[in-house]
């Protein structure tokens, strides 16, 4: 997975729990070393996904959208091979 969508992936799970991710907490996440994070935390900014303001690094609101058109995505990959029954919702 490159590390631009797992870095909009792990800012989505901050952004939906309120909080602001750091650098140092990108970089711990992505597992690699600053100068790849702050590399990818530069890419996302350039596109516009991300604001990074100090240490803070937030989504945008395009960059939200990103994120989570991506999670849809990768989620309904991932029910394509259950059955029917399993993915059908429950009556009240």
């Amino acid at each position: 997975m490159n590390d631009d969508i797992k870095l909009l992936g792990m800012l989505l799970g901050y952004a939906r729990r309120r909080m602001v991710a750091g650098t140092g907490q990108v970089a711990a996440r992505l597992g690699h070393d600053a100068d790849a994070a702050r590399a990818a935390v530069a890419r996302l900014e350039a596109r516009g996904l991300v604001y990074v303001h100090g240490a803070a690094v937030r989504l945008t609101l395009p960059g939200f959208a990103h994120a989570v058109a991506g999670e849809r995505a990768a989620g309904t990959v991932a029910r394509i091979g259950r059955p029917a029954h399993a993915i059908r919702s429950r009556a009240a």
